[in-house]
Protein backbone atom coordinates (compact mmCIF):
# COMPACT_ATOMS: atom_id res chain seq x y z
CA UNK A 1 0.00 0.00 0.00
CA UNK A 2 1.22 3.20 -1.43
CA UNK A 3 1.96 6.18 1.51
CA UNK A 4 0.36 9.50 0.92
CA UNK A 5 2.17 12.97 0.32
CA UNK A 6 1.55 15.97 2.74
CA UNK A 7 -0.28 17.49 -0.25
CA UNK A 8 -2.46 14.34 -0.72
CA UNK A 9 -3.80 14.13 3.34
CA UNK A 10 -4.94 17.36 3.34
CA UNK A 11 -6.74 17.06 0.16
CA UNK A 12 -7.85 13.97 1.73
CA UNK A 13 -8.93 15.94 5.11
CA UNK A 14 -10.08 18.80 2.93
CA UNK A 15 -13.14 16.42 1.46
CA UNK A 16 -13.72 14.73 4.50
CA UNK A 17 -14.69 18.02 6.04
CA UNK A 18 -16.40 19.16 3.29
CA UNK A 19 -18.81 16.21 3.09
CA UNK A 20 -19.07 16.15 7.16
CA UNK A 21 -20.27 20.14 6.16
CA UNK A 22 -22.69 19.03 3.85
CA UNK A 23 -23.81 15.84 5.75
CA UNK A 24 -24.77 18.33 8.92
CA UNK A 25 -26.22 20.91 6.45
CA UNK A 26 -28.74 18.84 5.71
CA UNK A 27 -29.35 17.42 9.00
CA UNK A 28 -30.18 21.14 10.13
CA UNK A 29 -32.64 21.59 7.21
CA UNK A 30 -34.32 18.10 7.00
CA UNK A 31 -37.83 18.92 9.08
CA UNK A 32 -38.79 15.35 8.40
CA UNK A 33 -35.98 14.34 11.15
CA UNK A 34 -36.26 14.01 14.72
CA UNK A 35 -34.23 16.46 17.36
CA UNK A 36 -32.53 14.50 19.47
CA UNK A 37 -31.26 10.73 19.64
CA UNK A 38 -33.70 10.05 22.19
CA UNK A 39 -36.95 11.15 20.29
CA UNK A 40 -35.71 8.77 17.33
CA UNK A 41 -35.15 5.97 19.47
CA UNK A 42 -38.45 6.22 21.24
CA UNK A 43 -39.87 6.84 17.35
CA UNK A 44 -38.65 3.82 15.98
CA UNK A 45 -37.60 1.67 19.25
CA UNK A 46 -40.59 -1.08 18.14
CA UNK A 47 -39.41 -1.40 15.02
CA UNK A 48 -35.74 -2.05 15.98
CA UNK A 49 -36.17 -5.10 18.76
CA UNK A 50 -38.19 -7.29 15.59
CA UNK A 51 -35.00 -6.54 13.13
CA UNK A 52 -35.46 -8.83 9.90
CA UNK A 53 -32.10 -10.67 11.26
CA UNK A 54 -33.90 -11.56 14.47
CA UNK A 55 -36.80 -12.31 12.50
CA UNK A 56 -34.71 -15.00 10.05
CA UNK A 57 -32.62 -16.27 13.20
CA UNK A 58 -35.60 -16.75 15.36
CA UNK A 59 -38.19 -17.57 13.01
CA UNK A 60 -36.21 -20.36 11.17
CA UNK A 61 -35.61 -21.82 14.10
CA UNK A 62 -39.07 -22.04 15.30
CA UNK A 63 -39.78 -23.30 11.75
CA UNK A 64 -37.23 -26.30 11.87
CA UNK A 65 -38.06 -27.43 15.43
CA UNK A 66 -41.93 -27.14 14.42
CA UNK A 67 -40.59 -29.58 11.16
CA UNK A 68 -38.34 -31.56 13.92
CA UNK A 69 -41.50 -32.22 16.31
CA UNK A 70 -43.62 -33.51 13.30
CA UNK A 71 -41.44 -35.45 11.94
CA UNK A 72 -40.81 -37.38 15.54
CA UNK A 73 -44.23 -37.42 15.79
CA UNK A 74 -45.23 -39.15 12.33
CA UNK A 75 -42.06 -41.20 12.72
CA UNK A 76 -43.51 -43.00 16.34
CA UNK A 77 -47.02 -43.03 15.20
CA UNK A 78 -46.84 -44.46 11.64
CA UNK A 79 -43.75 -46.63 12.45
CA UNK A 80 -43.77 -50.12 12.84
CA UNK A 81 -41.52 -51.00 15.33
CA UNK A 82 -41.25 -54.81 14.74
CA UNK A 83 -39.59 -54.15 11.07
CA UNK A 84 -36.53 -53.88 10.06
CA UNK A 85 -36.76 -50.80 7.73
CA UNK A 86 -34.58 -47.67 7.62
CA UNK A 87 -34.61 -44.50 9.73
CA UNK A 88 -37.12 -41.77 8.55
CA UNK A 89 -35.09 -40.08 6.52
CA UNK A 90 -37.25 -36.65 7.62
CA UNK A 91 -36.15 -36.86 11.06
CA UNK A 92 -32.28 -36.94 9.97
CA UNK A 93 -32.85 -33.83 7.53
CA UNK A 94 -34.81 -31.86 10.04
CA UNK A 95 -31.71 -32.60 12.51
CA UNK A 96 -29.29 -31.45 9.37
CA UNK A 97 -30.90 -28.14 9.47
CA UNK A 98 -31.39 -27.32 12.93
CA UNK A 99 -27.23 -28.15 13.78
CA UNK A 100 -26.60 -26.08 10.71
CA UNK A 101 -28.57 -23.56 11.77
CA UNK A 102 -27.58 -23.42 14.98
CA UNK A 103 -23.86 -23.55 14.04
CA UNK A 104 -24.04 -20.74 11.73
CA UNK A 105 -26.79 -18.54 12.89
CA UNK A 106 -26.38 -18.47 16.91
CA UNK A 107 -22.57 -19.11 17.03
CA UNK A 108 -20.43 -16.70 15.55
CA UNK A 109 -16.68 -17.12 17.67
CA UNK A 110 -15.38 -19.21 20.24
CA UNK A 111 -15.03 -23.02 20.75
CA UNK A 112 -18.63 -23.20 21.23
CA UNK A 113 -18.58 -22.23 16.98
CA UNK A 114 -15.99 -24.50 16.36
CA UNK A 115 -17.77 -27.35 17.63
CA UNK A 116 -21.38 -26.57 16.53
CA UNK A 117 -19.94 -26.26 12.84
CA UNK A 118 -17.94 -29.69 13.40
CA UNK A 119 -21.41 -31.10 14.45
CA UNK A 120 -22.89 -29.52 12.00
CA UNK A 121 -20.98 -30.81 9.12
CA UNK A 122 -19.95 -33.93 10.62
CA UNK A 123 -23.97 -34.56 10.49
CA UNK A 124 -24.46 -33.36 6.75
CA UNK A 125 -21.61 -36.25 6.07
CA UNK A 126 -23.47 -38.78 7.83
CA UNK A 127 -26.90 -38.08 6.31
CA UNK A 128 -25.46 -38.05 2.59
CA UNK A 129 -23.57 -41.38 3.40
CA UNK A 130 -26.72 -42.53 4.99
CA UNK A 131 -28.75 -41.53 1.73
CA UNK A 132 -26.18 -43.47 -0.27
CA UNK A 133 -25.51 -46.62 1.44
CA UNK A 134 -29.30 -47.38 1.75
CA UNK A 135 -29.81 -46.98 -1.82
CA UNK A 136 -32.65 -43.97 -1.52
CA UNK A 137 -30.24 -42.10 -3.80
CA UNK A 138 -31.55 -44.11 -6.77
CA UNK A 139 -35.09 -43.46 -4.95
CA UNK A 140 -34.42 -39.72 -4.79
CA UNK A 141 -32.70 -38.93 -8.36
CA UNK A 142 -35.61 -41.27 -10.26
CA UNK A 143 -38.09 -39.13 -8.87
CA UNK A 144 -36.31 -36.20 -9.74
CA UNK A 145 -36.37 -37.34 -13.12
CA UNK A 146 -32.62 -37.88 -13.15
CA UNK A 147 -31.18 -41.21 -14.97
Amino acid sequence: MRQLTDTEKEQLEGKIKKEQERQQTLRETNPDLPKSFETASVKTGFVRKFTSKNLWKYGLLGLILCLLAFNVFQFFTWHNFGSHRLLNLNILVALMLLFTHLGFNFTKTGWKSHVMKTVACVWIGLVFAYIYKSGLHRYILNSLGIR
